[in-house]
C-alpha cells in the first residue's frame, strides 16, 4: 500500500470518527432546541436559549464540514469551543457524588479525547481526500518533468585570482601617519 494513501485513509477516518461524535447528539438537540435551551438554563448557562442555538447550529454544521474537509481550522475550532461550552456546563460532574460523579466524569473525560483528536485535526488538517485538497490541487498526480539532455560535463579548472595590488607609501604619508 502506498504510505500517502495510507496517510489520507486514516486521516479520513479520523473525520468520519470525528464527525460521528457530534451528529447524533446534535440532531437530537435540534429536535428539542427549546429543551436543551432550558437544560443550559437550568445548569447556570446566561442567554441559554441563543446559546443553544449557536452550539446546535455549529454542532450540525462543522461536523459535515469536517466529513467533506472543508475549512478544517475553523470547523474544528467551531466544535472545540462548543464542546467547550457543552462540556463545562453540562458535565460538572465535581458537583455529584455517588454513581452519578462517575457517570458524569466518564463524560467528561469521554469528551477530552474528542477535544485531543480535534486538536490533532486541526495540526494535521484534512488530507489529499478531501474538498480542500481538491480545490489546493493537494494529492493530484504530478504532470512527469521532460528529460532534458544533458550535455557531458568537461573538467572545470579553476581561474587563477589576481593578487591584491599594494600601493607603496611615500616617506611624505609615512611622516604624516606617524
Amino acid at each position: 500500500m502506498d504510505r500517502g494513501a495510507g496517510i489520507n485513509g486514516v486521516l479520513l477516518l479520523n473525520r468520519l470518527l470525528l464527525a460521528g461524535c457530534f451528529l447524533p447528539a446534535a440532531f437530537g438537540r435540534a429536535m428539542n432546541i427549546s429543551g436543551f435551551a432550558a437544560t443550559l438554563t437550568m445548569k447556570g448557562m446566561p442567554y441559554g436559549d441563543v446559546v443553544a442555538t449557536v452550539v446546535v447550529t455549529a454542532e450540525v454544521f462543522a461536523p459535515l464540514a469536517l466529513v467533506l474537509g472543508l475549512a478544517p481550522r475553523l470547523s474544528a475550532s467551531v466544535l472545540i469551543a462548543a464542546l467547550v461550552v457543552t462540556t463545562g456546563t453540562l458535565h460538572r460532574f465535581w458537583d455529584y457524588g455517588g454513581l452519578t460523579r462517575q457517570a458524569e466524569q466518564a463524560v467528561f473525560l469521554s469528551h477530552l479525547g474528542v477535544l485531543a483528536g480535534l486538536l490533532f485535526y486541526t495540526l494535521t488538517g484534512p488530507g489529499a481526500w478531501s474538498w480542500q485538497a481538491l480545490w489546493k490541487g493537494i494529492g493530484s498526480p504530478a504532470k512527469p518533468a521532460k528529460a532534458k539532455k544533458r550535455q557531458p560535463s568537461r573538467p572545470r579548472t579553476p581561474k587563477p585570482r589576481p593578487a591584491p595590488v599594494r600601493q607603496a607609501m611615500d616617506d611624505d604619508e609615512l611622516a604624516d601617519a606617524a
